[in-house]
């Protein structure tokens, strides 16, 4: 069992009973512990030769331990075939700490206001300072090191854009797409902007600690106060090659707030882990909280139901992607002879035999592939 996995299963109805969950953190907690287990029920392989083997099923749950790694691979694979021979950045957005609270209780009005507005800062600006349409992909994390609330948007951002009429890939610099001072000012707007209509829509839940907030005059002041603050738009260093921005991706697209790897110890009432202190260059080190705290935080970072987390912009729109991409390659080509070489892209069959070896896969009696019966084992 994951060590994960082991920690939320210790009591777990009693953590529920004791606790205010939502209904999607109640069934993150119970798809976990039951992921590759019998409770999930089970399903049959049969080989060409009559050797049966039964595998318990999982639970695919997003925020499980266990699950995940194929479907990550299986879009990596997908997004090669929208790769563009281009430099790409890498930008990050980040609300600022005053917000974390108003966002976990309005969760899918604030993660979808801030894809919003950081999608909105890139293409205004794309156009009104290059006259492009980029194409860039975010993706949403709210998890520190720590496990605690930080909601931030990573961004792959390609190294320059479709022009309005169509007619050439205009690049950006090398070494700079904007600078992080404009971009931030912009999505400081855009954002604060759009609270202010939520607001006054009466679109919010508030919390106890936030009720002072449901007095117009203490908004606005509240509202000031973030004005008055510098956001934090990170950017990064570029990628030269599109398969280095593949592999960065990887990393990021279905990953969840901790894997086993980072838990050192646990017993019934602690958990031990490692994290990287980014105020102390980065350094190494462990924390140890109780239980409950553990399992309070990880809670923290499931998204709610059918939450879109990874989200596509400009040329590639999931709508259009494929003809514009197609038309980029082609005015790449022409304007300076560049061709991306065709990248084999595995089936899942080959996916599958990368990731989890050819001795699960394959029979033991013949060496032939496990195919699939429909016929469920109810255990």
């Amino acid at each position: 069992m994951n060590k994960l996995q082991s920690i939320i299963s210790i009591n777990p109805q009693d953590y529920i009973s004791h606790h205010h969950l939502s209904f999607q953190q109640v069934k993150a907690i119970n798809s976990i512990i039951s992921c590759q287990t019998s409770n999930m029920g089970s399903h049959k392989l049969v080989c060409e030769c009559g050797h049966e083997k039964v595998v318990h099923n999982s639970c695919y749950n997003r925020h499980c331990p266990i699950c995940g790694d194929f479907k990550k691979e299986v879009w990596v694979q997908k997004q090669q075939e929208s790769l563009i021979p281009s430099h790409y950045f890498h930008l990050v957005f980040t609300l600022p700490k005053e917000l974390r609270a108003l966002a976990y209780y309005n969760q899918q009005v604030i993660y979808d206001l801030l894809y919003k507005a950081a999608s909105a800062t890139i293409l205004d600006l794309s156009k009104s300072h290059y006259n492009v349409t980029p194409g860039f992909t975010m993706i949403l994390h709210t998890w520190t090191q720590t496990l605690m609330l930080h909601p931030h948007l990573h961004c792959i951002l390609s190294g320059g854009g479709l022009t309005l009429d169509q007619s050439r890939f205009k690049s950006f610099k090398k070494k700079f797409f904007l600078h992080v001072k404009i971009l931030s000012s912009v999505f400081k707007g855009k954002f604060l902007e759009q609270i202010k209509k939520l607001y006054n829509d009466n679109n919010f839940a508030l919390p106890k600690d936030l009720e002072p907030l449901k007095n117009a005059s203490e908004f606005q002041m509240f509202l000031n106060n973030l004005y008055s603050k510098d956001w934090v738009v990170y950017s990064k260093r570029d990628f030269n090659d599109g398969q280095h921005v593949i592999k960065y991706l990887a990393r990021y697209t279905h990953k969840i707030a901790i894997y086993a790897n980072r838990i050192i110890s646990y017993t019934n009432d602690t958990v031990t882990f490692s994290y990287h202190d980014r105020s102390n260059n980065n350094k190494k080190k462990e924390m140890t909280l109780s239980r409950e705290e553990f399992i309070r935080r990880f809670l923290l970072h499931v998204l709610p139901h059918r939450f879109t987390k990874i989200r596509h912009y400009g040329f590639l729109t999931n709508r259009y992607r494929h003809l514009k991409v197609k038309l980029i390659k082609r005015l790449i080509a022409r304007q300076t002879g560049i061709i991306l070489p065709l990248i084999k892209v595995m089936d899942k069959q080959e996916l599958l035999l990368k990731m989890i070896g050819k001795e699960r896969l394959c029979c033991p009696k013949c060496g032939g592939y496990y195919t699939y019966n429909h016929e469920v084992c109810l255990n």
